[in-house]
């Protein structure tokens, strides 16, 4: 059966968008996301803590040539699996340690994503709504941020929907190259983010199966054949958590966890759902994700929701194959959100792996349907807010660079409103949800850049020390920050936990500290001179207020000596 959806008809300017030049339209301000998304990664420091963490134990493969341990500040690390931080150790043996290169590869799997929702869409409906799907995956709010604050999910997601792809075409033609592909995809998923992926990557299609009546194909040699190959491509990760923890006596999981391989396929998948493993958020409660969704999915949140209503009504009413692209979509994305919500350990960016299926939900419905006067007056007020909230908040922040540039953007924006007041009401609606939602991420990505530039410990220290490669430095009981200098300086860097570690140090070197703590030392002071002495912020963080204040110069900060000690 393929799936085949209406044909993209032209509309009134009251009703939708015209055929002629709506592609071209769709392709330039994908191209134009792209590059601000892509813009981000001139900062030249990397923006998350949990970031700095991953990325400094691929900096330790890409030193050390281990490749199947996990290590961090010197022990092993048995949290999440190899291939994020094998591709990350890569991209640093080709490019050098850098935020750049941490960031680069997670950003192509996030373009990958995009290139796979395309052709997902594509398959189910037709090219409009695929060229439509692109352009919401590549200007959701979350997925756009994700990209650049690399997590695991950046990978997971285009590993999700390639896996997605390929095992569609390959239920449809029984064809060795899409089941290799399929399988591939499935392992790099398990090898990212654990066994869980299967039920993600799975569910859409025995929905899809179930509500078809083809229950033969859950127990057939073809898909039995699927699932064990795409289980043999994970075998990589097995054999790396052997190697490191089963396999060495000395590699100190055992003493936590029975067995890292147990681990793996329980601990860290069935013991965060039941939320019983070794680590645990009580916090959570089912409402959370609905909260998530409406603003990690800005700016489409109303037409995802718009979506799910038309379908969900008139569902009776539409054909076969549009019946059963939307059983298969709509159940991707329900199962997993249903998973997510079920449990009480509960992360924001849990969702974005789920977000190319709301994508082309959204993009289907936009595809298709007339476009009421009461939603595109509800999407203009969420717009309106959107940008008044940039304006206020960049007022607030009192920036000049950053003032300058959300000017210049809001001028850019009313230009276009007044240039385009005659084009088709859905087009309009669409190009100007894509300018105000850049127009977002470009105010929130120059802040946190801004404000980690001027105020971050590791920041001020790399331009202090980093560029001195011949003499050590050595950090204070800070040790996310001796982490995080490793990765931007090519000087030696050590994090020390005692003052008698101090007075052991030989030879010349740099001394990071805080001002309390210096004035502490049981030594002479004298054998230290002091660089510079700042009002910094040690630990990063995420939270907006928190920014908000940091970028003011207002966010509680400590005072940190920069000393160094001579030898005479």
């Amino acid at each position: 059966m393929k799936f085949r959806g209406r044909e993209f008809v032209p509309v009134s300017p009251e009703g939708g968008v015209a055929r002629g030049g709506t592609l071209n339209h769709i392709q330039w301000f994908a191209l134009i996301t792209v590059v601000v998304n892509a813009s981000a990664m001139l900062s030249p420091i990397i923006h998350s803590g949990d970031a700095v963490i991953y990325a400094s134990i691929a900096r330790h493969i890409a030193v050390s040539d281990d490749w199947a341990r996990l290590v961090l500040d010197g022990h092993d690390w048995l949290d999440k699996p190899h291939f994020p931080f094998w591709v990350t150790a890569l991209s640093f043996k080709l490019g050098g340690v850098s935020a750049l290169t941490y960031i680069l590869p997670g950003f192509l799997f996030h373009l990958l994503g995009a290139y796979y929702t395309y052709r997902l869409a594509g398959m189910l409906y037709d090219r409009h709504a695929a060229m439509l799907a692109m352009l919401i995956y590549v200007s959701t709010f979350s997925l756009m941020d994700s990209s650049i604050e690399i997590k695991a999910e950046a990978y997971l997601r285009a590993e999700i929907v390639g896996a997605c792809y390929y095992w569609m075409r390959y239920d449809r033609q029984c064809r060795v190259k899409y089941l290799l592909l399929g399988a591939l995809y499935t392992g790099m998923a398990i090898m990212t983010k654990g066994i869980f992926a299967l039920f993600t990557i799975s569910s859409g299609f025995v929905c899809l199966w179930v509500y078809q009546g083809q229950w033969s194909k859950l127990f057939s040699s073809k898909w039995l054949a699927a699932l064990i190959l795409s289980l043999l491509a994970a075998v990589p990760e097995l054999l790396a958590l052997h190697v490191q923890f089963d396999q060495d006596p000395g590699g100190g999981a055992p003493s936590q966890h029975d067995s890292a391989l147990k681990f793996f396929f329980w601990d860290s998948q069935f013991g965060r759902f039941f939320n019983t493993g070794p680590i645990q958020n009580h916090n959570g409660y089912p409402l959370y994700y609905v909260l998530v969704v409406i603003w990690a999915f800005l700016p489409w949140t109303l037409f995802l929701f718009a979506a799910i209503h038309r379908y969900s009504r008139n569902v009776a009413a539409t054909g076969l194959s549009e019946r059963a692209a939307f059983v298969f979509v709509g159940s991707m994305f329900a199962c997993t959100f249903l998973l997510f919500s079920a449990t009480r350990f509960q992360m924001a960016y849990y969702i974005d792996i789920i977000l190319p299926f709301a994508a082309i939900l959204a993009a289907n419905y936009l595809n298709q349907a007339t476009l009421k006067p009461s939603l595109f007056a509800a999407q203009v007020c969420v717009l309106l807010l959107l940008a008044s909230l940039v304006i206020g908040l960049s007022l607030y922040v009192m920036n000049t660079a950053l003032l300058a540039t959300v000017a210049a953007m809001g001028i850019g924006l009313c230009c276009y409103v007044h240039v385009t007041r005659a084009a088709a009401r859905k087009l309009r609606l669409i190009c100007y949800s894509v300018l105000v939602i850049n127009m977002v991420y470009l105010f929130s990505i120059l802040m946190t850049s801004a404000a980690f530039t001027r105020f971050s410990l590791s920041s001020q220290a790399a331009q202090l020390f980093g560029a001195q490669s011949a003499t050590p430095i050595y950090v204070y009981q800070m040790p996310e920050v001796a982490r995080e200098l490793a990765l931007y300086s090519k000087a030696p860097t050590h994090e020390l936990d005692a003052v008698d570690s101090v007075a052991r140090i030989p030879g010349s070197y740099y001394l990071i500290i805080r001002d309390e703590q210096a004035r502490q030392l049981p030594f002479a002071p004298a054998k230290f001179a002091q660089v510079a002495r700042m009002n910094l912020v040690i630990h990063k963080t995420g939270t907006l207020n928190k920014l908000l204040r940091l970028a003011r110069g207002t966010w509680p900060l400590e005072s940190v000596d920069f000393l160094e000690h001579v030898t005479p």
